[in-house]
This record gives C-alpha cells, sequence and structure tokens, in this order.
C-alpha cells in the first residue's frame, strides 16, 4: 500500500482481523443500539412507556459519567509490553458476551415484581456497559495509532467505519424481522427467541470481536507523555476544541427522536396486509423494511466518503452536507403522506436524502483522530483514551436521548402496548394518530438543523493538518519542528 508517497505500515491481514473483528462487536452493538432495544422494553420485556423513558435516560447519564472516567483510566496506564489499547481488546470480549445475554433475559413480566425487574435490568446494564465501554474505546482508540501515516489511518477508519457499520445496519433492522417472522411462523414467544438471538448475537458476536485484537500500536506513549491524574485528563479534554464542538453536535442530533417511534408508527397505523396478507410480517418486518428503504442508499456515501471529502474540501464540510440533504428530503416526504400508497413515495424520498449519510461515522472518526494528533502538536499529550471515551459516551448518551425522549413522548400520548390483537390499527389514542406521522418524519429533520450550528466554528484547516503531521513526525525522529507548536516553543 502506498498513500501520499509516505511509509507504510498497516498488513491486509491486519486491517482484516481488525474488520473481522469489528463485525462481531456490531453484532453484539445491533441488538442493544438500535429501535429494537427500546420495543423490547416496552412490548416483550413489558416495562411501562413512563419507565421506560426513565430507565433509559438515567442510564444514559451513568454512560456520561462512566465513559470519560473509563477513558481516562486507559489514557494513564500502559502495560507491561508497552502496550496502551491492545490488551483490552483480548480481555473484554467475554463479560460482554456474557452480560449482553443476561439483558435480555425476560423471567416476568408480573406487575407486582415490576420493582426486581426494574432492579435486575439496571444492575446487568451497568455491568453491560462497563465492559463494553472499555472494549469500543479502545477498539476506535487504536485506530488513531496503527499509523503516524494520517492518509493510511484515514483508509484504515473508512474501511473499518464502512464494513463495521453495514453490518449494525443489517443485523440491526434484520434481525427484529427474523426473530418476529420466527415467533409468528412458529408460535414461540417472542421473549424466547429474543433470548436466543442474544446467545447467537451477542455471545458469539462478542467472542468475534476478540480479532480486534490484531491490531498494532506503532504510536507508542512514553511515561512523560502520560496524564498524571483525572484531572490532568478532563482538563486536556476541555482543550479540545474539535472534539467538543463535534460531541455538541452529537448532542444536538439526539434531538430527532422520531427514528424510535417508527415500529410503533406502523404497528398502530398501517394495515397489517400492508406488503401482504400471510400475518407473518408485522411491525417489526415493516420497520425493517423501512429502515432499508431510507438506510441502505447511505452505503453509497460510505463507499464515497474520500471522494467527498476532496469535493468538499473537509469532512466537517461533508457533515453539514449531510444534514443539509436529510433536512431537505424529511420535509418533502412530511407533504408527500403516508396514506395509502404514499408511503411508499415518502420512504424512497427519505432514501434519497440519506445517501449521503452513510459518510458521517466515517468523517466524525477522522476528525476525532485529527484532533488527538492536534491536541499531542500542541500539549506533549496523546489522549486516546478520554477522546474516544467521549465518542462513545455521547454515541450511547445520544442513543439514550433519542429512546427515552421517544418513550416519554408515547407516554404522553398516552400509549399503552396491546399484546395480542387481529387489527391494531385504531387501538391507540387521537393523541397517538395525530402526532406519529410528523414525530416520526420532521424530527430528525430538526435535529439536522442543530447539529450544524457547532459544525461552524470548527477551523481545522488541511494546511495545518499538514503541519501537525509533519511536526510529529520530526518529533519522533528527534528531529526540527517548524517551530509553530505551543509545546515545542516551550522546550
Amino acid at each position: 500500500m502506498d498513500y501520499d508517497g509516505k511509509k507504510t505500515y498497516i498488513s491486509k491481514k491486519e486491517m482484516t482481523s481488525f474488520i473481522f473483528g469489528l463485525c462481531g462487536q456490531n453484532m453484539v452493538y445491533s441488538l442493544i443500539g438500535g429501535t429494537f432495544f427500546t420495543y423490547f422494553m416496552t412490548d416483550i420485556a413489558l416495562f411501562p412507556a413512563a419507565i421506560v423513558s426513565v430507565l433509559l435516560i438515567v442510564m444514559k447519564v451513568w454512560d456520561g459519567v462512566n465513559d470519560p472516567i473509563v477513558g481516562s483510566f486507559i489514557d494513564r496506564h500502559t502495560f507491561k509490553s508497552g502496550e496502551k489499547l491492545r490488551p483490552f481488546l483480548k480481555y473484554t470480549p467475554l463479560p460482554v458476551g456474557i452480560f449482553t445475554v443476561f439483558l435480555f433475559l425476560v423471567f416476568s413480566t408480573a406487575e407486582d415484581l415490576l420493582w426486581l425487574r426494574v432492579s435486575y435490568f439496571v444492575i446487568v446494564y451497568i455491568c453491560w456497559d462497563l465492559t463494553y465501554t472499555v472494549q469500543d474505546v479502545s477498539i476506535w482508540g487504536i485506530t488513531a495509532m496503527v499509523s503516524p501515516n494520517s492518509s493510511e489511518r484515514d483508509k484504515f477508519v473508512q474501511w473499518a467505519r464502512t464494513i463495521g457499520s453495514c453490518v449494525y445496519s443489517a443485523l440491526s433492522v434484520g434481525i427484529p424481522m427474523v426473530l418476529e417472522m420466527i415467533a409468528n411462523a412458529k408460535g414461540f414467544s417472542m421473549a424466547l427467541v429474543t433470548f436466543v438471538f442474544a446467545v447467537i448475537f451477542g455471545l458469539g458476536g462478542a467472542m468475534i470481536s476478540y480479532r480486534c485484537s490484531k491490531a498494532q500500536e506503532r504510536i507508542r506513549v512514553n511515561k512523560a507523555e502520560q496524564q498524571a491524574s483525572l484531572a490532568e485528563s478532563f482538563s486536556l479534554l476541555f482543550k479540545n476544541k474539535m472534539m467538543l464542538l463535534v460531541t455538541v453536535a452529537n448532542l444536538f442530533g439526539s434531538l430527532g427522536f422520531g427514528v424510535n417511534l417508527v415500529t410503533y408508527f406502523f404497528k398502530y397505523e398501517i394495515p397489517a396486509d400492508f406488503v401482504g396478507s400471510s400475518g407473518v410480517i408485522g411491525a417489526l418486518g415493516l420497520t425493517t423494511i423501512y429502515f432499508i428503504c431510507t438506510g441502505l442508499p447511505g452505503f453509497i456515501g460510505m463507499i464515497c466518503a474520500d471522494k467527498m471529502k476532496k469535493w468538499f474540501g473537509s469532512y466537517v464540510n461533508v457533515l453539514i452536507f449531510i444534514q443539509i440533504v436529510n433536512i431537505i428530503a424529511r420535509i418533502i416526504a412530511y407533504f408527500v403522506g403516508f396514506e395509502g400508497k404514499k408511503l411508499w413515495a415518502a420512504m424512497i424520498i427519505i432514501g434519497i436524502g440519506s445517501i449521503p449519510s452513510g459518510a458521517a461515522s466515517i468523517a466524525q472518526t477522522s476528525i476525532f483522530c485529527d484532533s488527538i494528533d492536534y491536541m499531542e502538536w500542541k500539549t506533549g499529550k496523546r489522549t486516546e483514551g478520554i477522546t474516544f471515551s467521549m465518542q462513545t459516551s455521547f454515541t450511547k448518551i445520544s442513543s439514550g436521548i433519542t429512546s427515552g425522549l421517544a418513550a416519554l413522548v408515547l407516554s404522553a400520548l398516552g400509549y399503552k402496548a396491546i399484546e395480542h390483537a387481529q387489527v391494531y390499527v385504531g387501538t391507540q389514542t387521537a393523541m397517538f394518530d395525530k402526532w406519529i406521522w410528523p414525530l416520526v418524519v420532521l424530527t430528525p429533520a430538526a435535529a439536522s438543523v442543530l447539529f450544524i450550528i457547532p459544525l461552524l466554528f470548527i477551523n481545522y484547516t488541511n494546511e495545518k493538518r499538514a503541519i501537525v503531521e509533519s511536526d510529529l513526525n520530526a518529533r519522533r525522529m528527534g528531529e526540527e519542528e517548524s517551530g509553530l507548536s505551543p509545546y515545542a516553543s516551550k522546550k
């Protein structure tokens, strides 16, 4: 491999192993990170919607406290081998898999045992989140250390994000449809089928994720570059303007909670014979079809991420473009409506608007990697742990806010889960029927407007990036730097 005429480091075998392991991790997260998790809590585990809202928001507040602490610990710790992240990728897969299985164990739905079920769920989730956070921070943190060549690193990130996102997207929308079809066809309970799927994809995927440990750390951190305390880690965190602005943008993006209402929309607003009269495909199946139509086109954006960067000058501009297209598409889809066959047209329009969105995760990871280099250039400290802990933290916090707001809105609309009915359409409140469509379609558009605002304050040009990379390479080789770095000027 050769990128920009610079030395390359990553072998095809190493990249393949890492991406294979990443696919395993996404098998696990596909059960929890998608809209199915909210549906599991309300309509399979049968927690009341108001309690689900509180649980999701409180658990994600825990994430917000937990992740940066974990990231700071990782930044301040080095193993005897001299490695910072790779050993964590060996030790975390098994506990992640076990706690994932426990999370989907529905031992009762009795109302008088609600306190016990809630307590069990919270304890298991805390254990799952802690182990998953350590693994996730290490997986994405190591992407900033696999190569000192930023162009090669960008390509590594692009492949990892593209394939990982494809696996996550396929499974997060496909698993609910398949398990519902199996339950309906065979007469099994949804709770039983969900538990079996948790064993297969949760525990099985976690074991596959061990392959991420094959990635190598080529940028080593000496003791002088490590943070001395938690306070110093957080001090460096709040100096990382690029990372903070992208994080705030994602927080605003989480207000698009309508994505978590799609299953409820299909269950209670769309006739069961929308795609046939067999009865095998239900609300979860229709949700899968919706996300295929509206999300699959994003694959084009993934494979064109580097081209989009060239077209728009930077990944920050790519993120802004993604949001603008999403806003326009969703407004048009809303006015098209969903009555009868119009729903197909609305889904296609949203799908067209999602084409560039596949590049979003690639763009954000690249920006985070750049921010780590910039902080090292500026302060002499590398912050993979605390930086990527913030990415994972706010990914989960955003997910929690999205899910929590969705559950809160369901409660406000008077929603009550109905277990068994021949016809679901017309069984919810008039408020639900009135607001569910605009909430599903327009809240993500409103969130996109807010998402753009913090990005307008990022100013990290390609010229500055080249200076940072050149100075860091010179610093590691013991050669003279440009003298523009505050850290170098103090030495």
